[in-house]
């Protein structure tokens, strides 16, 4: 393998003030430790920093000699790979704006993003990517180049519209031979403040929108999340979720660079809980629906295992939960800050978590008897906090991964902030919080209770509209979150829900639906759930069952089934999902209990327009698709007066 000659540079170091800039230092100071690791035929491989930074290295002098100019964005789509990180960064050496698109994201979702981005240059994981650039090209829109990491099916296109990412490096080589300083000249040359890249949003209530970000708030975030979870180059990250999106941004690039901790890039989505457990990451990430799946495969395993070890899973767990319960503070002891209040990390009072000598030796023994090897089956036996956010947590599931010993971390993120402002720190954990604010944030609410945030924030603007995006980040800094939320005066902070998901019943009272919708899906049957009920007499459900947890009670009851609209119809799960509403209302306040249910007889698909790409509802098409669904619910309307806190009804 070529190596990459960085010495003498003209910069023996740079001061990490961008990534490009930390990929170099990095290089400079670890170059023959691991940086990143990928599965090739059944084989973990690695790659070293010095390595990295060759690619990149390449990658970046091609695409100059392709043409590519400072602030021409760049559209990437693809799988997560090692390739992804040395576009990514090459685009940014270059001078470039990376644009991101999901790798799952529909022709008509590219479209859109191609056309407001401007990118024309289109850089493409394999051919379903590469198809779709095509026909868009063949379509009209308008691309000058297409960069694909595997070419096949690149057919006639091949070293015209399309090249491979090899092709590229070989341009960058010739390049590189010419003039053997340029790439440290183009890295060195970027500033704190020069655009990173245009992230897109989920597009939960329409197209998704272009946030448009600087180095200076990606780095800055980074450091200042690491100032209180310490990252560095001994501890292993998974990569697998989709580095379009800004939580796998933040961690799988600002701290992967930051830190020089070693990245792990998955066979592919399919093999992560194995791959999990043959990598067992110190720092993991996951989204709450990752969790619940988990936790779904250990009930299921343990439903099928021997009474004995079934009786030692549920006292070990017991010994977890009691200890956890106990130690839990309760945020209704907290005091509110008074809105237009600002709390920054000077004021945060943590609340720390004391054990006692007893309980400390109780769950050492369950550890070691039962925990330990629960840990090591499900992939983290090492990890040293589970980093859980994109969307709210339950309660119920919180504190089993805490009862097992796993510090679960709950942060807030948005794809404006590429940064994560608010944690919660192990040892001053709070359920039903996201933490406290971080060092260098401030956080704020307003008389209407929306969460603003200011800080290490590099938005400035969306895409197309840069000049108008003022009701997302003020002229005081403060960023709009549109989350609505509880902030107190020691600097904790809960979410209640989304401002534009509030639902006024007919009788005008304002009700969160995620709040219902989290006590549902805590429940290992459901899957999701979509509160209905905005202008109604009370509150209805769709329901997405959990196939997996579903279709194995079933199993285990000698109870045939078919197809999933089969077992949607089924009495006996009719009965099932009416018990696990009822054991959720006993929770919640009489206006926010779920009157009656409906289950969607199939998956929410991100094809059929239902979910976004990291699986968030879009409640808007999912009221259009099932309306007849929903119409059945409200057939018969009893007055207000006569609706009570009764059985739970089912519409099939």
């Amino acid at each position: 393998m070529n190596t990459m000659r960085i010495a003498p540079p003209l910069h023996a170091s740079g001061t990490g003030d961008t990534l490009p800039q930390q990929l170099w230092n990095n290089a400079l100071a670890h170059g023959d430790a691991p940086a990143i690791r990928e599965k090739h035929l059944g084989i973990w491989q690695e790659v070293s920093w010095k390595d990295y930074l060759r690619h990149v290295r390449l990658f970046t002098l091609g695409l100059i000699a392709l043409g590519v100019k400072r602030g021409d964005p760049v559209a990437l789509q693809a799988e997560n790979c090692q390739e992804w990180l040395y576009s990514d960064l090459s685009v940014q050496c270059a001078g470039g704006i990376v644009t991101t698109v999901y790798p799952t994201s529909s022709v008509e979702e590219v479209r859109h993003i191609l056309g407001n981005s401007g990118a024309r240059v289109v850089i493409a994981g394999d051919q379903e990517h590469l198809d779709k650039a095509i026909e868009l090209q063949a379509g009209g829109i308008p691309i000058d180049k297409i960069i694909v990491f595997d070419p096949k099916g690149a057919g006639i296109h091949r070293g015209q519209l399309v090249l491979s990412y090899k092709d590229v490096e070989a341009l960058g080589a010739q390049v590189d031979a010419q003039e053997p300083r340029r790439f440290e000249s183009l890295v060195f040359a970027l500033k704190p403040d020069d655009v990173y890249d245009i992230m897109y949003t989920s597009g939960t209530s329409g197209l998704p929108k272009g946030a448009v970000s600087v180095q200076r708030g990606t780095v800055e975030g980074a450091r200042s999340m690491m100032a209180v979870l310490p990252v560095d180059k001994r501890d292993s990250w998974l990569s697998y979720l989709p580095l379009s999106h800004a939580f796998e941004r933040i961690m799988a690039i600002a701290v992967h660079l930051g830190s020089g901790c070693v990245v792990n890039f998955a066979d592919s989505i399919d093999t992560v809980q194995s791959d999990v457990v043959e990598i067992q990451p110190t720092v993991f990430g996951a989204v709450p629906r990752i969790l619940e799946k988990v936790k779904t495969a250990v009930d299921i395993r343990m439903g099928k295992s021997t009474p004995l070890k079934q009786a030692l899973y549920r006292w070990a767990l017991g010994v977890g939960q009691r200890r956890v319960r106990r130690q839990s503070k309760r945020i209704d002891q907290f005091r509110p800050a008074p809105a237009r209040r600002a709390i920054g990390f000077n004021e945060v009072r943590p609340v720390p978590t004391r054990w006692t000598t007893s309980e400390r030796l109780l769950h050492w023994v369950a550890h070691m008897l039962v925990l330990r090897h629960l840990r090591k089956h499900i992939g983290l036996l090492h990890v040293r906090y589970v980093l859980c956010g994109a969307a709210p947590m339950s309660a119920e599931l919180f504190e089993y991964y805490m009862a097992l010993g796993i510090p679960i971390i709950n942060g807030f993120g948005m794809t404006e902030l590429h940064n994560i402002p608010s944690a919660s720190m192990p040892g001053h954990y709070v359920l039903g919080t996201v933490g406290h604010v971080l060092p260098g944030w401030e956080a704020m609410k307003t008389e209407e209770g929306e969460l603003l945030f200011r800080g290490p924030i590099g938005f400035t603007g969306y895409r197309g509209q840069e000049n108008g995006s003022f009701d997302t980040k003020d002229a005081d800094g403060w960023l709009h979150t549109g989350d609505l939320c509880e902030l107190y005066d020691n600097g904790y902070i809960s979410i209640v829900g989304r401002k534009k998901d509030v639902l006024i019943t007919s009788g005008g009272k304002n009700i969160s639906p995620e709040v219902v919708e989290n006590k549902l899906k805590a429940s290992a049957y459901i899957s999701e759930a979509v509160v209905i009920g905005d202008g109604r007499h009370y509150l209805s459900a769709l329901i997405e069952l959990d196939v997996d947890a579903v279709g194995d009670l079933l199993q285990m009851r000698g109870i045939a089934y078919t197809t999933l609209r089969d077992m949607a119809a089924n009495p006996d799960v009719l009965r099932l999902i009416a018990a696990e509403i009822e054991t959720a209302n006993r929770t919640l306040s009489r206006v926010e209990t779920v009157k009656k249910f409906a289950i969607i007889p199939r998956d929410l698909s991100h094809d059929d327009g239902e979910m976004t790409p990291t699986r968030k509802v879009k409640r808007i098409q999912v009221e259009k698709q099932f309306r007849d669904l929903i119409d059945a619910m409200y057939a018969d309307t009893p007055s207000q007066e006569t609706v009570s806190r009764g059985p739970i009804d089912s519409v099939v």
